[in-house]
């Protein structure tokens, strides 16, 4: 069962279709375990990687966690990781990825962060200005051609899939405290993340994204458990 669920995984991945049905939540609850259990064997083995890599002195030591600042307030980390954190960002990451209109939201919404961050000389009301009248163009010229849309999300979704994936995992490393001073090396500590968001892209693509909360929500369920019980 777990083979059969990681093989359909891997194909849709390798070329991810905007376009598909949904199935059945029957089939959905009969991959939920086994895709669990994947993306928390690749997220140990992850661990134990970067570990060796620390112990052998290849990179540097490990920043803190923030999440153990939260030791004192176990009902609410509990609640937070496994409710409010999987809703969110599979409001945030997840929904986009079948709503064509919302992926040139959360695009310009990046551009604006972009532009803001690199032109300082730039205020940010100029940024969202920009961003709107680009924003405005791509709707005006594709929205009313179906065939022209039906075109630019076939040939764009495949890179968007993979984007909204590794932002989603990139994101976590505020998880930790100072990523950026720690360097690079950060990318290996959310290399579980990224690959949830893979598992979670496809969920939401082939079984919606109520299941692809729940399928979050399982996923951080035990590690919450183990944060709660090293206390």
């Amino acid at each position: 069962m777990v083979q059969q669920a990681f093989q359909e995984f891997l194909t849709y991945i390798k070329k991810p279709d905007p376009f598909i049905k949904e199935d059945k939540r029957k089939i959905f609850y009969n991959q939920l375990f086994p895709l669990v259990i994947i993306s928390l064997c690749f997220s140990f083995v992850s661990v134990i990687f970067v570990s060796l890599l620390e112990n052998l002195h290849l990179i540097n030591e490990l920043p803190d966690f923030k999440l153990f600042d939260l030791k004192e307030k176990k009902i609410w980390l509990f609640l937070m990781v496994t409710v409010f954190a999987p809703i969110l960002e599979e409001l945030i990451f997840r929904y986009q990825l079948k709503n064509y209109y919302m992926s040139i939201v959360c695009y310009a919404l990046l551009a604006i962060g972009l532009l803001y961050k690199i032109f300082t000389g730039l205020t940010l009301f100029i940024s969202i200005g920009l961003v709107v009248i680009i924003g405005f163009m791509v709707i005006i010229t594709f929205g009313n051609n179906h065939f022209k849309k039906h075109q630019l999300i076939s040939k764009l979704f495949h890179s968007h899939f993979y984007l909204t994936a590794i932002c989603f995992g990139i994101s976590h490393v505020y998880n930790y405290s100072n990523p950026f001073e720690y360097g690079f090396p950060i990318i290996l500590l959310v290399l579980p993340q990224i690959f949830l968001g893979f598992i979670l892209g496809y969920v939401r693509m082939r079984f919606g994204l109520l299941n692809s909360m729940i399928m979050h929500s399982a996923y951080n369920f035990i590690p919450a458990l183990a944060l709660l019980a090293g206390y």
